[in-house]
């Protein structure tokens, strides 16, 4: 008699050739056949058919977590295998990665299976009645319900939210949790617990080079930044549009023999006057200065061998022309007129490669260890994490020897690669290889077989432009 693994194991394998096949036949055929209440219905069932996929999927997920470890597997979490074996953005496999979590079954030593941490959520999904939209609603609900219930009152709270979710939207979900959070918490958190957690959060750099600043700061940092502001964010001060802007007009007037100076005065008022700029760009540009002057101070220690300080790279054909983009160590793209004006301040490392190669002009000389010079060749070339898949950008990587240093591997520049700490250290223990591709100079990561799925062996996104030239290799 065989085993129930084997017949489910079978079972598994001919269900998943049979949706296989009728998806492949749902692609062959058209939809004009129907009429409108049928095609309503029609994606109907296939949103049923989504919500009891998802399920699906968490409970794979679960089996394989129950048999091996992601960096058995190659990767440095489960977030980095979905997204590498699969092609989703790391967004989406971080979500899978939770939902899975919240929604799969639990394995544990000594092959006990326990209940899903939201078993609920978990079987209204499996029966296609809610959907991960619901489920994320839910979960932030009973997430901030921790703070004033118990275990069994969020047991009860997460039925009775499924039960609203059959026939509600997310949204009117959200809003009856909402409500229903404000029952419980007639009394409010107190002042001693903050609403908002502190912290500031860069977004990615939009199409106009612009960056989106949310947050939350807490009353001493606000403190000091409306005091720094009511002088460096006045009329007339570090304003970009002047010639020679005023910065910090007045020296502090507690220092003794601090003289009044009318000529100072005077241009600081005719400064005011022609100043157009709003509140927020003035506050803008006094963040920019102060930050500006303290990394002139040379006062910020080291970070990754170097100077905690600018490192920006470009090309020569690019710095000739004055036109196209310059990077930055973090990943920042800054226009070439900017970088102009960026360079005019003094202390910041700046990198010149020739035409559009990642072949560096000039490498550091061979050392055991990487020196600073070598780093920043490598920081300028490669921009960030060298693995296909990694978004690291380079301040947060270290240089690695494409061949390890213990196997004969050499210090030298074009044999250096950045990696991040994690990937570092998948290079040498977890099959993955690396090597310098001769023509293009790029790093080229070969993954271990579980993972190998055909893509780019490089990663290209710290060089998106790569994507963009043609064949021949001539300029766009």
């Amino acid at each position: 008699m065989r085993s129930v693994a084997v017949v489910d194991r079978e079972a598994v394998l001919a269900a998943v050739d049979a949706y296989a096949a009728a998806c492949e036949s749902l692609t062959a055929v058209g939809f004009t056949g129907f009429d409108t209440a049928e095609l309503v219905e029609l994606q109907s069932r296939r949103e049923h058919l989504a919500r009891i996929s998802a399920g699906v999927d968490h409970r794979i997920l679960a089996a394989l977590q129950g048999r091996a470890t992601a960096k058995e597997i190659g990767g440095k979490s489960w977030v980095d295998i979905l997204a590498l074996r699969l092609g989703i953005s790391q967004s989406a496999a971080k979500a899978r990665v939770k939902d899975a979590e919240d929604l799969g079954p639990r394995h544990i030593i000594g092959g006990q299976t326990l209940d899903p941490v939201l078993p609920g959520c978990a079987a209204a999904l499996a029966g296609g009645a809610i959907n991960l939209g619901h489920v994320e609603v839910i979960r932030e609900v009973l997430r901030k319900a921790q703070r004033y219930t118990s275990a069994p009152q969020r047991a009860a709270l997460e039925q009775h939210l499924v039960g609203l979710a059959a026939a509600n939207p997310p949204e009117t979900v959200k809003a009856a949790g909402g409500e229903l959070l404000y029952l419980f918490n007639q009394d409010g958190p107190g002042p001693d617990y903050p609403v908002h957690q502190p912290g500031l959060r860069l977004g990615p750099q939009d199409a106009d080079g612009n960056y989106r600043v949310s947050g939350h700061l807490d009353a001493e940092t606000a403190a000091y930044w409306k005091t720094i502001e009511s002088g460096w964010a006045a009329p007339g001060v570090n304003n970009p549009a002047d010639t020679n802007p005023i910065a910090n007009p007045f020296p502090n007037p507690l220092d003794p023999g601090t003289p009044d100076d009318p000529e100072a005065s005077q241009r600081l008022a005719e400064a005011a006057a022609r100043d157009t700029r709003t509140p927020a760009r003035r506050s803008h540009d006094a963040f920019k200065a102060l930050r500006r002057e303290m990394l002139m101070s040379k006062k910020l220690g080291r970070h990754g061998g170097l100077p905690v300080t600018v490192v920006i790279s470009t090309t020569l054909a690019e710095l000739e022309s004055r036109a196209g983009v310059a990077r930055t160590s973090s990943g920042v793209k800054i226009a070439i007129p900017d970088l102009m004006r960026l360079a005019a301040h003094a202390h910041h490392y700046f990198l010149l490669f020739a035409r559009h190669t990642a072949q560096p002009l000039y490498l550091g000389r061979t050392n055991r260890l990487v020196s600073p010079a070598q780093r920043l060749v490598a920081i300028a070339r490669d921009r960030g994490c060298t693995r296909p898949g990694c978004m690291a950008p380079a301040d947060h990587c270290q240089a690695n020897h494409t061949q390890d240093w213990s196997a004969g591997g050499h210090t030298d520049a074009d044999t250096l690669v950045l990696g991040c700490g994690p990937d570092n250290r998948l290079a040498y223990t977890s099959g993955w290889s690396t090597h310098i591709n001769p023509t293009t100079g790029r790093a080229e990561w070969t993954p271990p077989p579980l993972l190998d799925t055909g893509q780019d062996h490089t990663n290209h996104h710290f060089h998106p432009e790569e994507l963009l030239r043609r064949d021949d290799g001539d300029d766009p």
